[in-house]
């Protein structure tokens, strides 16, 4: 029975000794590193100067856009394409 239990015991003890390498000796991580490469990737958020465009000039032109698809301006004749 003692050399049956010696394999699996020695292979238990090489399986452990193989993940004590992989153990880190250093300052334990908390994710710091990655927040901060993360934090200087971001611009912090500031208000936006005043463009001079309020609700109603913008609403306005957000219609115009609207309409400038609904009916499309026409072309004139070209010289290069000629008459339609």
């Amino acid at each position: 029975m003692m050399t049956i239990r010696f394999p699996i015991v020695l292979a238990a003890l090489a399986a452990l000794s193989g993940l004590a390498g992989c153990a880190y000796e250093g300052p334990a991580g908390n994710g710091s590193t990655v927040r901060a490469i993360m934090a200087s990737q971001i611009i912090p958020p500031q208000p936006h100067a005043d463009t001079g465009t309020d609700g109603a000039a913008a609403a306005a032109a957000y219609a115009n856009y609207k309409q400038s698809y609904a009916q499309p301006t026409p072309q004139g004749d070209s010289a290069l394409v000629g008459k339609r």
